[in-house]
């Protein structure tokens, strides 16, 4: 490994986090208890409804990858620790952690004298990404993370083709609502949005699906009002 490619990724949210725990947060959305969950959806037609079951599958799999790779990362600080070397000079007021050698060179620029122990610091950082790399082999965390990486483009793609396909009953129409509200949440606005008016409309869409089972009518209004909204 050259000495410019010693680093060490320091763990951070990723996407899985944020909607991981906007699903647990959010309440009241299909994915766990609405009617679009129910049995019979098995042999729906509906083209929304199936690809919400396809997008819940793959959802489940990135999150349970994502728990997975954060246990192997959590492992592997605690065993070998992100790598880094602790620099103690005499020019400096206190020893300094450092993880990468741009840090040092950034380091070694407002203190020249550091220079010459330059070498010593990458000697110490090789070997202690050797450490970790070896431990990520056996562990497997860098192959989690890489199968985490394609659930999760996976789990996009359902997603677009779940909001492309076309409802055709009211399940259809709460899982779009379901998976719009879990995916919107995770975002820089999403704390802003109106997501309590949101989830109160897919309850209502999901409490109006008995009463439209027997009387088709209230789709078809349903959908007037989705497709023409009343102007402010």
């Amino acid at each position: 490994m050259a000495d410019s490619e010693i680093s060490t990724s320091l763990s951070r949210p990723s996407r899985r986090d944020v909607l991981s725990a906007a699903l647990m947060t959010i309440g009241g959305t299909s994915f766990n208890n609405s009617a679009a969950a129910a049995p019979q959806d098995r042999g729906t037609t509906d083209a929304a409804v199936i690809a919400w079951n396809a997008w819940r599958a793959a959802h489940r799999r990135t999150l349970a990858l994502c728990r997975k790779q954060q246990r192997l990362e959590s492992e592997l600080a605690r065993t070998i620790g992100f790598p880094q070397a602790v620099l103690a000079a005499a020019e400096l007021p206190s020893p300094v952690r450092i993880n990468s050698l741009r840090q040092f060179d950034e380091l070694a620029g407002d203190v020249p004298s550091l220079c010459t122990r330059r070498a010593e610091v990458a000697a110490v950082l090789r070997a202690h990404q050797q450490r970790w790399d070896d431990a990520d082999l056996a562990i497997g965390y860098s192959v989690t993370r890489q199968e985490e990486a394609a659930a999760s483009n996976d789990e996009e793609r359902l997603i677009a083709k779940l909001f492309a396909a076309d409802a055709t009953s009211l399940r259809g129409l709460s899982a779009k609502l379901d998976v719009l509200i879990a995916v919107g949440a995770d975002g820089a606005e999403g704390r802003h949005f109106p997501w309590p008016e949101l989830r109160r409309i897919r309850r209502d869409v999901t409490r109006l699906m008995p009463a439209a089972a027997a009387k088709g009518s209230h789709f078809n209004c349903l959908k007037q009002c989705f497709r023409y909204p009343a102007q402010e």
